[in-house]
């Protein structure tokens, strides 16, 4: 057994009917925004919609899907989603955070990752609008594309790689290397996992961190 099987066993003791056991349902109950933020990001953040709101500069339908999708994230803490809100406040950044909130969701890469933390860095000479954080900025990607991407919460994480003797290059500002570390890291446990192979990373990261 390696280090991603043990996780499923650690899973199993503690929720013996695995994802069928009743207080693994209750402890979902708890999460059920989850799949209204996947929908949100979904059906308001397409290709389409998002360029002709930049051909158009009509920018006010994808922000207020922003605002909705990060306030109801569970991931992403209080004060991240106060800075956003701020964040959003300035309107002169509307234009750059959805042309690189785009890049990011359909032209995804490294460049396009750096860009869009860069993005978010606009306003960072206000210390209350600075949104640049990894929940914050793994959130669009998570829920656009769980089956894909995924969620990084930067203790939680540390600790999950710490137990799996994963090198995630972790830095604080969020960066592609660590990025793609983590993602490898969720996608060997799908791989190892009868629990999480056919989930998506959302599912099979609230596993991981039922363990630690």
């Amino acid at each position: 057994m390696n280090a991603y099987q043990q996780i499923d066993n650690d899973f199993l003791l503690r929720f013996p009917q695995g994802l069928q056991d009743s207080q693994w349902q209750q402890l979902s109950k708890k999460h059920r925004s989850v799949y209204k933020v996947i929908t949100l990001c979904q059906q308001g953040l397409t290709a389409d919609v998002m360029q002709n709101a930049i051909a158009s500069q009509q920018l006010a339908g994808i922000t207020e899907t922003c605002r909705q999708i990060i306030s109801r994230c569970t991931t992403v803490s209080t004060f991240e989603k106060i800075a956003f809100r701020n964040y959003l406040n300035y309107r002169d950044v509307h234009l750059p955070f959805v042309q690189a909130l785009y890049q990011l969701l359909h032209q995804f890469d490294e460049g396009n990752f750096h860009h869009f933390v860069e993005v978010l860095q606009l306003c960072q000479h206000d210390k209350n609008a600075n949104p640049a954080k990894w929940p914050l900025v793994t959130a669009f990607l998570a829920y656009f594309d769980p089956e894909q991407h995924v969620c990084v919460k930067p203790t939680t994480i540390k600790k999950l790689a710490a137990r799996l003797k994963v090198d995630i290059a972790y830095q604080a500002q969020p960066n592609p290397l660590t990025y793609q570390r983590v993602q490898g890291m969720v996608q060997n446990f799908r791989q190892y996992s009868t629990l999480a192979r056919e989930e998506n990373n959302i599912i099979a990261q609230a596993i991981m961190y039922c363990t630690l």
